[in-house]
């Protein structure tokens, strides 16, 4: 294994979770998949590790990547795109049928047109026909995939920032597109007939289900299986360090590698290889140095400066999903809960974030935490703690939470 933090893995270097890709692979055989998390976390290995699994099984898969994806016809242009080689490897007999009404589709396409206000349009409104005409191509599109009379999974990547930047670049109408869009996804593409023939596997960096809740649309999503992906546990984490030492020669004992895995806290794969890279610095520095010694300062080294470039991810996507008064209370919620190691309880929590709202009633400042605990909680920041008898809201991520301390002290 090969270390590996910041591009998705395959092969060798996929790690721990075969279990969860025969689970994924399994579950699409009848419903289609939301897979969410933040990044760095491996979702992008394991959805190409589940289409590779679903290929042995003679499926064709395909991967696009939407978040460039400013509005419905980018979407159509990105499938149309991936689409293509796919098509072309189809058998003779079923291509022959097929070019021509694909080629036809790829200049009906390029004629499509999606009227936005301020943006050299007359009317304030989305013009019914150039709606309709986008979900008329994208229909055919499908339907053209399940006369193939074969097995297809569509995977599409950071689907929500996608539909965040319509909402931003279309104020006016923007909400009304991404509902229909999301109708589309949810009833035109499933009434399709034999529908069942084409899965999608859809995934985000940043949390469609917040979008949906926060517009009153989250019935669009509930035909959606909702997934995600758990830290490794302890015996998975230490192993993979094993097998990561061993590639490198480096003599990490059992002690060491749990306290190496504890110090990260949240054991996702890319977060246990970053830690092990800068583990791996100090220690090829000096061949006589404790390796268990170096581990706090191998820690403190992922948050510095120049190495935490993943960490600012974490803030940017509260600015990405929320309003600005939203992002700016869950960022002061973080910076407390960032002080304790073991977290801050609810009351405490909720007492800040009144201070920072005292024009607002007691039902709205209460609403207002709720909202953004969950939210905090849903996508990874904190979690629930009660193990000291009283809950605490305390980070997932250890170098996370020394990183937001870092980030607001002089």
């Amino acid at each position: 294994m090969d270390n590996i933090a910041g591009t998705p893995v395959e092969g060798e270097n996929f790690f721990g979770r075969s279990t969860e890709v025969r689970r994924l692979a399994e579950i699409l055989d009848n419903d289609d998949i939301l897979l969410l998390g933040p990044r760095r976390i491996g979702k992008t290995s394991i959805c190409r590790a589940v289409m590779a699994h679903v290929r042995e099984k003679s499926w064709h898969a395909i991967e696009i990547n939407v978040a460039s994806c400013q509005d419905e016809l980018a979407f159509l242009e990105k499938l149309h795109t991936a689409l293509a080689p796919e098509m072309a490897s189809l058998s003779s007999k079923i291509k022959e049928g097929f070019i021509a009404t694909f080629d036809a589709i790829s200049a009906r396409i390029k004629s499509i047109k999606i009227p936005i206000p301020g943006a050299g349009t007359a009317s304030v409104d989305l013009a019914e026909s150039a709606t309709e005409d986008w979900i008329a191509v994208g229909n055919e599109v499908l339907h053209l995939l399940v006369q193939a009379n074969q097995h297809w999974l569509i995977y599409i990547d950071e689907l929500p920032i996608m539909l965040f930047n319509m909402i931003r670049n279309d104020t006016a109408t923007g909400v009304k597109r991404v509902r229909r869009f999301l109708d589309w996804f949810r009833n035109d593409v499933r009434a399709l007939p034999d529908s069942h023939s084409v899965r999608w596997l859809v995934s985000g960096s940043v949390g469609l289900d917040t979008l949906v809740q926060q517009h009153g649309m989250a019935d669009t999503i509930n035909s959606l299986n909702h997934q995600n992906l758990a830290a490794f546990t302890d015996e998975v984490a230490i192993a993979m360090l094993f097998k990561l030492a061993d590639r490198y020669q480096l003599a990490l004992d059992q002690d060491s590698a749990a306290k190496l895995v504890a110090a990260v806290q949240w054991a996702q794969p890319y977060y246990l290889q970053k830690a092990f890279h800068y583990l791996r610095q100090r220690v090829s520095s000096n061949a006589d140095v404790d390796i268990a010694s170096q581990i706090e300062f191998a820690i403190n080294d992922m948050v510095q400066p120049g190495s935490d470039n993943d960490f600012h991810h974490w803030e940017h996507r509260l600015v990405q999903q929320l309003s600005s008064s939203d992002a700016a209370h869950a960022i002061a919620l973080l910076g407390l809960a960032a002080q304790d190691a073991s977290g801050v309880r609810p009351e405490n929590l909720l007492s800040h974030l009144q201070g920072r709202m005292p024009n607002d009633s007691a039902e709205k400042q209460r609403e207002v935490f709720i909202n953004l605990r969950d939210i905090l909680q849903r996508d990874a920041y904190w979690w629930p703690d009660e193990s000291s008898g009283n809950k605490r809201y305390r980070f997932h991520l250890e170098p996370l939470r020394r990183w937001w301390i870092r980030r607001n002290t002089l």
